[in-house]
């Protein structure tokens, strides 16, 4: 899978969508435009008849007079017109307000993020430290997969459901949640609920998420057609025993086009659903392959698929919600009469079968309780077991202490590819974490310490004296005891750890209430500055920070081109070059480098990017912090022709020491492009 291509293709993906929206909205004004003609027709013909030469004499004149006031009538009637642009005009902005209003206000209802869907649907928000077997099981699994993919940990909710379900919701991996029902975490094994954590990990990874809330917001907005429609026909009924029988036509042709809004936003939503559909039904299957690519264990979702088919309540989900967000589950959450084009998920036996070739359909034998079968379930009895980390179940594989330089092509393919983000790997990095650090990181109450000893200089003591000084006046004293003993156990672990410590000590982080976010992100712009040096490798963990505990949202219209971002390209190729080299003949030297692999990517077309080396001295302050803000609103594509610069000018040396690859680890999670550590197998 290449996580940058991916998402270009969500986003053309949104593109056609958008674009079949608008043909269906498009569709819905010239049939209201039809009726309202059609309706005013009709009345003007009405009004024609009330001026008859009959109505005339009914007044008591006699026959001439009275065809001469019908004839003068009529002859000044303006003649019934088909086509009436002001009309059709009229017509389509009160369609496009409507629908508009709606589809704003349903996507603004969850610009939160993922979070907000999880709740919508009862979803209760798992605590980093809790102490249930079942739920840290399930926190045990998403950390590993995270901390392999390289993203950020989405929020874990468990839905009160008895179906067998799971769904990944939000924007980005920025706002991202993983909600998995409380049938699944009955029902499934470990090894199970990995293989549905890993399809929903695909969706994140594929850009799906932010597609699934415009279908959402889309289909409300052309519900509110249905909304509108009800309105007119309830202010026909309760008004119509004050109408006087003159105004009685004027009635019925309010009720009549408030029952063709109606009818025509059903028919909208139907055909929406059928995109809906359709989108859900492709996404499927690359994400249940994806599955398997990520654990490298088929009987894992397969296992999950066949439980379902198995299962008395399926993967049904009773909350009245699952209607509108039906396409965003890992199987099927509606008890569908409707087959075929309208169901948002392929067939279990199919989706079995795309995996196993050797599924011959039969559920119930595939519930037959084998050897392997009860041991797994036995293992997931086990609360003791259920309740310890991954790492203590299965042993890891060891990892080096010290990861080796690598060359940046190494970097870039598994930065672009994220070919199988495999748990084991995520695994074998928690283990290398002492517990104690896992422990305080996972506590919402001493996550703060945890962040800020990662940024803690011991080497300064003068920027130490500073930082001592903003501990004292910002955390507790038992949060300042947990700082004194981590900096003293990071200096132990592994290099490459640390950014994965901060992943997890940041999930919990975001418990905190607002008082204590804005203090921590006060107490890390002091440390920062405590030192008055620029470095890339704080700031970006400042924009890891910050993002992770603000998301920022949706972004809006992203920047297209690396031209538009010259002079932020400029100063982080510059700190870049600055930090990996002393002399002014190799700083330029790998500054050069980076931006000749701009200037030379070819579907960037930017050979003439005005790019220059920046002192870092000379920068103030909250440049380099702007330069990483504009560069998060990039294009993917461009996004990755920025980290393939950095990581060239890393490499002009000939090589990417572990301290460069922490260092552009930081940078990509700052841009919100995965980038997961390299293990020794894959070097």
């Amino acid at each position: 899978m290449d996580f940058f291509q991916a998402q270009e293709n969500a986003r053309k993906k949104t593109g056609r969508l958008v674009l079949l929206y608008i043909a269906a909205v498009i569709g819905i004004i010239v049939v209201i435009y039809a009726v309202v003609a059609l309706g005013l027709g009709y009345a003007q013909s009405r009004e024609s008849g009330s001026h008859s030469s009959s109505h005339w004499q009914g007044q008591g004149y006699d026959n001439a007079t009275a065809n001469a006031y019908a004839n003068a009538y009529n002859n000044n009637a303006p003649a019934f017109e088909p086509w009436q642009p002001v009309l059709l005009a009229e017509t389509a902005l009160a369609v496009i307000v409507v629908i508009g209003l709606g589809s704003l206000f349903k996507t603004m209802s969850l610009r939160s993020g993922g979070g907000v869907v999880a709740q919508s649907l009862g979803g209760e928000l798992v605590a980093p430290n809790t102490s249930d077997p079942q739920r840290r099981r399930l926190l045990n699994v998403v950390e590993e997969m995270s901390i392999a993919a390289g993203i950020r940990m989405p929020a874990v909710y468990v839905l009160p459901e008895q179906g067998i379900n799971a769904f990944a919701a939000g924007y980005s991996p920025d706002d991202a949640a993983v909600a998995v029902s409380q049938g699944a975490l009955d029902a499934l094994t470990r090894d199970e609920l990995q293989g549905v954590i890993g399809h929903e990990f695909s969706h994140i990874l594929n850009g799906d998420m932010r597609l699934n809330i415009k279908l959402i917001g889309l289909l409300f907005g052309i519900l509110m057609l249905t909304i509108v429609g009800r309105i007119l026909l309830r202010a026909t009924f309760f008004s119509g025993g004050r109408r006087s029988n003159n105004r009685g036509g004027g009635a019925a042709f309010i009720a009549l086009l408030g029952l063709v809004v109606i009818i025509v936003g059903y028919i909208g939503v139907f055909f929406g659903h059928l995109i809906q559909a359709a989108v859900s039904r492709q996404r499927e299957f690359l994400a249940d392959a994806s599955s398997v690519q990520f654990t490298r264990n088929p009987d894992g979702i397969t296992g999950a698929l066949k439980k379902i088919g198995l299962a008395e309540t399926g993967s049904l989900i009773a909350n009245p919600h699952a209607t509108e967000t039906s396409h965003m589950f890992f199987a099927s959450a509606l008890r569908n009469n409707i087959s075929g084009l309208y169901a948002t998920h392929p067939p279990l036996a199919a989706r079995i079968k795309a995996i196993d070739p050797t599924f011959d359909g039969d559920f119930r034998s595939a519930g037959k309780v084998t050897a392997r079968y009860a041991q797994q379930q036995q293992q997931q009895a086990s609360s003791a077991s259920a309740s310890q980390p991954a790492s203590t179940r299965a042993t890891p594989p060891p990892l080096p202490t010290m990861m080796p330089g690598i060359k940046s092509g190494a970097f870039l393919a598994a930065l672009g590819a994220l070919g199988a983000p495999d748990p084991q790997h995520g695994a074998s990095i928690l283990e290398a974490i002492p517990e104690p650090l896992k422990e305080a990181a996972h506590d919402p109450e001493r996550a703060r310490a945890i962040l800020l000893a990662l940024l803690y200089d011991r080497e300064n003591a003068a920027a130490a004296a500073k930082q001592d000084a903003v501990i004292a006046r910002t955390l507790t004293p038992n949060e300042r005891t947990v700082l004194i003993d981590a900096c003293r156990q990071i200096e132990q672990m592994p290099s490459w750890t640390r950014l994965s410590l901060g992943d997890i000590a940041l999930s919990s982080a975001r418990h905190l209430d607002d008082p204590q976010t804005d203090a921590l992100f006060g107490a890390v712009d002091d440390f920062i500055a405590a030192n008055g040096e620029v470095s890339l490798y704080e700031y970006a963990l400042r924009k890891v920070i910050h993002r992770n505990l603000r998301p920022p949202g949706n972004p809006g219209k992203l920047i297209k081109t690396c031209d538009a971002l010259a002079a932020e390209i400029s100063i982080v190729l510059s700190t870049l070059a600055h930090a990996g080299a002393s002399a002014a003949a190799a700083i330029q030297h790998a500054f050069d480098i980076g931006a000749e692999q701009i200037r030379s990517t070819e579907q960037l077309a930017t050979p003439n990017i005005p790019l220059a080396l920046v002192d870092p001295d000379t920068l103030k302050r909250d440049a380099l912090i702007n330069a990483l803000d504009r560069l998060d609103t990039a294009t993917p594509a461009v996004k990755q022709g920025v980290l393939s610069a950095l990581a060239s000018t890393a490499s002009a040396d000939g090589v990417i020491e572990p301290a460069e690859q922490e260092l552009l680890r930081a940078v990509s999670a700052a841009l919100n492009c995965p980038a997961p550590v390299l293990m020794q197998a894959q070097l």
